[in-house]
């Protein structure tokens, strides 16, 4: 039996010690499932977000939590050990200069053609229902053709919030006025606002870890994978991005994070502006 956390069996969170040798345990398990890398000094940010699966579970260390992730054979716990580990930060209009890009070079370009982007990494939502406003926004009703934006992350969690649709008023605190009027409907009694049909139909979600198969068929007119590469050694970045090269069109576009590099300038994709670039 597993002991429950609190003044019952005498055991406190704060007692609960992240050893050296879990933190390792911990690294090796997700860097083996998805590869990221857990940097040294991230012991404190490991230990909060797991106390979060300790307590729900009632168990007492965090080697016996990692006993009980690692046997677990339904893999339900290993995806909540993924999900509280990963971070999803995202917000409306984020990185505005990308959108304006899409805006003034992406769109223009389309001339009807049926829409085919990807938002990899798309956390709660905010990046491709942004995709989704820009795209209306800039063609109205005119573009007639499918529009369709590809929607994954390896979290469940957020991908569950992203489906929902549903955002606080300070999850839109980056969106005009008028955007928010026009596709955003307000719940009554809950400073809740949720996402109009019109863009959620426009979007597909689904889960995946860039690390394994991917099932989804390019070719993709614009690729976004902003603030995930930060996560993946240099290797593992370069493999992704050559995996997202053969799924882009001829001229089509990757946006990484402005924090974010190409692992290899010999890729085949040139640099337009900062963390933007094209096949």
């Amino acid at each position: 039996m597993t002991m429950k956390i609190g003044k019952e069996t005498g055991i406190y969170p704060g007692q609960v010690e992240l050893k050296a040798a879990d933190f390792d345990r911990v690294r090796s398990l997700i860097d083996r499932y998805c590869g990221i890398n857990l940097h040294e000094g991230k012991q404190a940010l490991v230990r909060a977000r797991l106390m979060k699966r300790i307590r729900k579970l009632g168990i007492s260390s965090f080697g016996e939590y990692l006993d009980y992730v690692e046997n677990d054979e339904s893999g339900e716990e290993f995806l909540s050990f993924v999900d509280v580990l990963t971070t999803n930060k995202t917000s409306f209009f984020r990185e505005s200069q990308h959108f304006d890009f899409i805006r003034q070079k992406v769109i223009p370009q389309l001339g009807g053609r049926q829409v085919k982007w990807w938002s990899a990494g798309c956390s709660t939502g905010e990046e491709p229902a942004t995709l989704a406003i820009t795209l209306l926004e800039a063609f109205g009703d005119s573009h007639t053709d499918p529009v369709r934006i590809l929607a994954t992350d390896i979290s469940g969690e957020a991908l569950t919030k992203a489906k929902a649709g549903v955002y606080t008023r300070s999850n839109l605190a980056g969106v005009p006025d008028s955007v928010r009027k026009r596709y955003f409907r307000e719940i009554d009694g809950a400073d809740e606002y949720k996402l109009a049909d019109t863009i959620q139909k426009k979007i597909t979600y689904g889960r995946l870890n860039l690390l394994k198969q991917w099932p989804m068929k390019g070719p993709f007119q614009l690729i976004m994978c902003r603030n995930v590469m930060i996560y993946f050694k240099r290797p593992t970045q370069q493999q992704i991005v050559s995996r997202f090269y053969d799924l882009l069109e001829p001229g089509g576009y990757l946006f990484l994070g402005h924090s974010e590099n190409l692992p290899d300038k010999g890729i085949g994709l040139t640099s337009l502006q900062p963390a933007v670039y094209q096949k």
